[in-house]
């Protein structure tokens, strides 16, 4: 165990007081030594460190400035590796704490100290000059060597032989009997001298009482320039404070002139402090964003002021607008054509199949076609009518086989009478009983309330569906709704988060949509822009140039023939020039320029075009 520090908080004579020892050193000797003259405080400190490992006494004598219940010492100690704060205070329990001011219990120090009380510490450890004196003489009272070994044993302490010398000669330096030189003597004759001169400095009464009036009078005139610089101080000092609070008293006065017509306004929410940081930031990025704007609102306004307006092109505008509208709804209706045509066969086709089961083929006007409400009112009877019959047949039908079913089993369980009387007998009054049975079963209502029921059902069922179609997007029966668990409170509530940062993303894409839809627009306004420029063709524009161009070289091609001259006058398809009589080319065969294409002459005959 090492001491690394003492910390003196409230003991003693001393008042938050701190002794650091610092870290181990490992190129000389871990040797601390305090000193100090008298009444300083090194047994104080002493006594400290033995009542930081072994508690404060009961009647401790180190109160005299600290009452008991506010002294506190405490120190950090080393244990091997381990450093650990600990303090103390004047408690009969739980009188040792940590660093975090929480009890601990004694073991904590004891373990490292083995188990030892304070005396054997104090016996072994803490050595000071009168237990070694102490020690000393008990010990030394044998007048040998051993006496000497067993001190330097018990004490820890070698060479004392040596150390025993050395303070012998010192002792016999300082003073020896009969002897005429040493230090005592000197300080002897030292002590000699300061009497004669004393004596030559005594002073009368007389003059001792006028040399303390002056000194009394002059004091009481420091005092009074002491007090008078103190107080000329005091006023130039308050004139200094004054003359800085100028400046800021001038200030103060406009800014409350600046605030008296804001007297009614009423104070500001405490929360708005906290939000002018944010609110100075998000102003100055506003301001960036506002001169950024102003620069791009002046580019575009230089480049509206560059733009020459063309009036024919503007007048015609309108019209061209109308005729791409017009352009894209040709295409969208030709492109829709095929598929319109085929749904059309498909409605025919099912139309002549309705004729064929109603024996109406050959029909072409569809009002004819058309029920009287007659005939419609017979048929919806007959329908009806229908129905209870077809519901009649099914309830007998069921009846029946229920009947035939049950007699079945009866004439199972019924055995043979053959010729017996009395079983005969038996059977005929029954029959007049079951009779009436079967009577009543067929006058009582229990299929009416058994229809009425499966309609309740069926009712209840359609509720059920619209119910849970309520539900969507989740999909499942009513069985599978009553065993799904039930979120809890806390699952609920982290969805609702989950929720509110989805909202909060689903913002932020709309602002994006919107900024990029702002973009789309503009890229739009200048693709019409650039596309208004002459010379300038869209890539549909070109791929419709260049079909018609392979159209009209495939024409061009299939109208060639190279055994035969052309009719008279005939026209080239890719020229649109007049070809002579009896010629077999065109007459710009060579540069077929319409087709973007080059025809290059083989002797009597013409050869494909290359690329």
């Amino acid at each position: 165990m090492r001491l690394r520090s003492l910390d003196l908080t409230r003991y003693g004579k001393f008042t938050d007081h701190s002794i650091d020892f610092g870290e181990r050193p490992t190129d000389q000797p871990d040797l601390h030594v305090i000193y100090g003259p008298n009444e300083a405080g090194k047994s104080t400190a002493f006594t400290a460190f033995l009542d930081l490992l072994f508690g404060i006494a009961t009647q401790s004598p180190f109160d005299f400035l600290h009452p008991y219940s506010t002294m506190r010492i405490g120190g950090t100690l080393e244990f091997g590796a381990e450093k650990r704060d600990f303090a103390r205070i004047k408690r009969p329990h739980n009188s040792l704490l940590d660093a975090d001011d929480r009890p601990i219990p004694e073991s904590a120090i004891r373990g490292e100290l083995s188990g030892i009380d304070r005396d054997a510490y104090r016996t072994m450890f803490s050595l000071d000059d009168e237990t070694l004196e102490k020690g000393g003489e008990s010990i030394l009272a044998s007048k040998g060597d051993l006496g000497q070994l067993l001190f330097s044993a018990s004490a820890g302490l070698s060479h004392l032989s040596q150390r025993l010398i050395d303070l012998r000669s010192e002792a016999d330096g300082f003073y020896r009997l009969r002897a005429r030189s040493g230090a005592l003597v000197d300080l002897k004759t030292r002590l000699v001298e300061l009497k004669a001169e004393r004596e030559r400095f005594d002073t009368l009464a007389s003059d001792h009482a006028r040399l303390v009036e002056i000194r009394d009078r002059s004091k009481a005139h420091y005092d009074e320039a002491v007090s008078e610089r103190t107080r000329t101080r005091g006023r130039i000092d308050e004139i200094q404070r004054h003359l800085v609070a100028m400046p800021r008293l001038v200030a103060l006065r406009g800014i409350r002139e600046r605030l008296a017509p804001l007297a009614d306004v009423p104070e500001a929410p405490p929360g708005w402090t906290s939000e002018v940081p944010g609110l100075q930031r998000e102003e100055i990025e506003l301001g960036v964003q506002m001169d950024a704007i102003n620069d791009e609102v002046g580019r575009l306004a230089e480049e509206i002021a560059a733009i020459v307006v063309n009036e024919a092109a503007l007048r015609l505008a309108e019209r061209m607008e109308r005729l791409a509208e017009l352009r894209a709804r040709h295409v969208t209706a030709e492109k829709d054509v095929p598929e319109r045509r085929l749904q059309l066969r498909e409605i025919d086709r099912a139309i002549s199949v309705i004729l064929q089961r109603v024996e109406r083929e050959g029909e072409t006007e569809p009002r004819r076609l058309v029920l009287t409400a007659a005939t419609v009112g017979r048929l919806r009877e007959l329908i009806e009518a229908r129905s209870g019959i077809d519901a009649s047949i099914h309830n007998a039908a069921a009846e029946l086989a229920e009947a035939r079913r049950c007699l079945g089993e009866i004439a199972e369980r019924v055995p043979e009478s053959g010729g017996d009387a009395h079983a005969t007998q038996e059977r005929d009054r029954a029959m007049p009983q079951l009779a009436i049975t079967v009577e009543a079963l067929r006058s009582a209502d229990h299929d009416v309330r058994r229809r009425l029921a499966d309609r309740a059902r069926a009712a209840a069922l359609e509720a059920l569906a619209d119910r849970l179609s309520t539900l969507r997007p989740w999909q499942g029966t009513a069985d599978d709704l009553v065993s799904m668990p039930c979120p809890g409170p806390d699952k609920v509530q982290r969805w609702k988060a989950a929720r509110g940062d989805a909202e909060a993303v689903l913002a932020r894409h709309q602002s994006e949509i919107e900024r990029l839809t702002t973009q789309i627009r503009h890229i739009e306004a200048e693709q019409v822009g650039l596309a208004s420029v002459t010379g300038v063709v869209t890539d549909q524009e070109a791929a419709e140039i260049r079909t018609r161009r392979e159209q009209a070289w495939a024409v061009h091609r299939h109208a060639l023939d190279l055994n035969r001259p052309l009719p008279s006058k005939q026209r080239c398809v890719t020229t649109t020039s007049l070809a002579p009589a009896g010629s077999r080319t065109c007459p710009s065969w060579r540069s077929c320029t319409r087709a973007g294409r080059r025809w290059l002459s083989r002797g009597p005959t013409l050869s494909a075009p290359s690329s």
